[in-house]
C-alpha cells in the first residue's frame, strides 16, 4: 500500500505482511525412547517493506518460533541507481549461497531445506553486498560480520561470500538454471570454534543425529546448483563441499553434502525469478471455482561429515505432497526416512505436516 499523503515523502511506499508456519511431527528411531510426537511454530514473521523514490528499497522483518524469542531476520536498505545494472545492499541478510537457501521458505519444495545448508550454517549476517543482474544472469558478492543475535566482544568473526547464476535456456515453458557460490568464514577470538551437525530431517528433533563437535577456526564453502523447470515438471540438485581449518592442534577436514529431487505440479506450476524459485502459480484457487493445485516431490539428500577423527554421515529420502489451496495457503505433508553412519541413531522414519499461510 502507498503511504498516506503527508505521512511520508510523496514518493515513498510501505507494505506490511508476514507468514505463519505450524508443523507437527510423528517419528520413530531405532534407539530407545526416541519417538517424537510434537508440534511447533516453525516461523511466525511480520515485515515492513517498501520503496523511497525509484532507487531505494527497504525491508525489516522479525521472526518468532517455538522455544525462541523475537529476532531480526532481514533488515536492510538497497540502493539501485537509475540506468545502472548494479544494486547495493546494506544491513542484515543472508550470505549469497545456495539456490535453496536463497529461495524463500514459502516456496521451497520440501518442508526442510537440504541438510548441508544447516550443517554448514548458511545464515544471515550484518554486511554489505553488490548485485549485478542481466536478462539471464546475476552475480552477488558481499562482505559480512556476524549474525546480529551473536554475542561476543570486539572480534566476532567475519565472512566473504559470492554467488552467480546463468540461464542458458529461458523461455515461456522452459527454464534452465546453473549456479555456483563460495563463502569464506572465520571465527573471531571471542567466539567458540566452528562445528558441523544436523538433525534427522524434522526440526522438532531434540538432538542432532550427527555432530563433529567444535574444532575449526575457519572454513571455505563451495556450492554448485542446477535446476530445470519444464511446464509443470521440475528437477533440481545441489552439491556442496566444505573445507574446514582446524584450530590449534585440531586436524583440518573436508566435508560434503547435497540433494537431488524431481517433482510435478497438477493445477499449477513452479515459477522462477532472479536466480531462485518464486511463488508457485495456482491456476484455479479455492474460492475462485477451483480446487487449488497439488505438488508431488521425491528427494534424496546426503551429508557426509566423515574425515579423519570426525565422524557422521546422514542420508535422507523425502517424499512430499503439497496442496496449494491458494497461492498463499499451503498444506504440506512429508514422509522421511533417514539412515546414518556413526550417528546417535542408525535409522528412523516419520511424517511431518505443515500448515502455512502468508500475506
Amino acid at each position: 500500500m502507498s503511504a498516506p499523503n503527508g505521512a511520508f515523502a510523496q514518493d515513498a511506499t510501505l507494505d506490511v505482511g508476514g507468514r505463519v508456519m505450524i508443523d507437527y511431527t510423528i517419528a520413530d528411531f531405532d534407539t530407545p525412547d526416541s519417538s517424537i510426537r510434537d508440534s511447533e511454530v516453525r516461523r511466525a514473521r511480520l515485515f515492513a517493506s517498501g520503496t523511497y523514490g525509484s532507487s531505494v528499497k527497504y525491508k525489516f522483518e522479525f521472526n518468532h518460533a517455538t522455544g525462541g524469542g523475537l529476532e531480526l531476520t532481514d533488515g536492510y536498505v538497497q540502493f539501485a541507481p537509475q540506468d545502472s545494472q548494479f544494486k547495493f545492499k546494506v544491513g542484515h541478510f543472508k550470505t549469497h549461497n545456495s539456490l535453496e537457501e536463497e529461495t524463500s521458505s514459502r516456496f521451497i519444495s520440501t518442508i526442510e531445506r537440504g541438510a548441508f545448508t544447516d550443517a554448514f550454517e548458511l545464515n544471515r549476517r550484518a554486511g554489505v553486498s553488490i548485485n549485478m543482474t542481466g536478462d539471464n544472469y546475476g552475480v552477488d558478492v558481499g562482505a559480512f560480520g556476524t549474525n546480529v543475535e551473536t554475542e561476543g566482544g570486539p572480534d566476532e568473526g567475519f565472512a566473504f561470500a559470492g554467488r552467480g547464476y546463468y540461464n542458458p535456456i529461458k523461455s515461456d515453458d522452459t527454464i534452465v538454471h546453473l549456479g555456483a557460490s563460495w563463502r569464506y568464514r572465520e571465527q573471531g577470538d571471542s567466539q567458540s570454534d566452528l562445528r558441523y551437525r544436523q538433525r534427522p530431517y524434522t526440526h522438532v528433533a531434540p538432538d542432532r543425529i550427527i555432530n563433529t563437535g567444535r574444532f575449526a577456526e575457519s572454513d571455505n564453502f563451495y556450492g554448485a546448483e542446477i535446476a530445470v523447470i519444464r511446464d509443470n515438471i521440475w528437477a533440481a540438485g545441489e552439491y556442496a563441499l566444505l573445507r574446514a581449518n582446524g584450530s590449534n592442534a585440531n586436524e583440518d577436514a573436508e566435508f560434503s553434502g547435497g540433494y537431488m529431487e524431481v517433482g510435478i505440479m497438477f493445477g499449477g506450476n513452479r515459477t522462477y525469478k532472479s536466480g531462485k524459485f518464486n511463488r508457485p502459480k495456482v491456476d484455479k484457487p479455492i474460492g475462485e471455482s477451483g480446487m487449488g493445485a497439488l505438488a508431488l516431490v521425491a528427494r534424496y539428500d546426503t551429508i557426509d561429515l566423515q574425515d579423519g577423527p570426525y565422524l557422521g554421515q546422514l542420508n535422507t529420502i523425502v517424499l512430499g505432497a503439497d496442496w496449494w489451496a491458494t497461492k498463499q495457503t499451503r498444506f504440506a505433508l512429508n514422509y522421511f526416512n533417514v539412515d546414518s553412519e556413526n550417528g546417535s541413531t542408525k535409522s528412523g522414519s516419520g511424517i511431518v505436516g505443515r500448515l502455512s499461510f502468508d500475506f
